[in-house]
């Protein structure tokens, strides 16, 4: 039983992962957004049971990485599909005024 997880445990804390990098990331730019924050643990957690019960998948390193990657997935195909820019990059990439960007005073 050693090494042994259940997929939606292993799906919620891959999710908090990604979550608590995501809010590192992109907090400093965006804002922090507790729904967005909720959301990689919740979609975590569906990849992580779909993940176990599917491919008969236990052993904990594997559920992990193959859930943070699902995750990735899953989320960023997701926003393509809605097509939202990122508020990020509403004042250019990284912060940086689209003026500057554009050499215009």
């Amino acid at each position: 039983m050693k090494g042994k997880i259940n997929g939606t445990t292993a799906g919620i804390i891959a999710g908090t992962l990604v979550a608590i990098g995501g809010a590192i990331k992109d907090s400093p730019y965006e804002g922090f957004k507790p729904i967005t924050f909720l959301r990689s643990p919740i979609v975590g957690a569906i990849v992580g049971t779909v993940l176990a019960s599917q491919f008969k998948i236990k052993d904990f390193p594997v559920i992990l990485l193959s859930v943070i990657g699902g995750e990735r997935i899953v989320v960023e195909t997701w926003k393509i599909i809605r097509a939202h820019k990122p508020s990020k990059f509403e004042n250019g990439e990284w912060g940086i005024p689209l003026k500057v960007i554009n050499n215009e005073r």
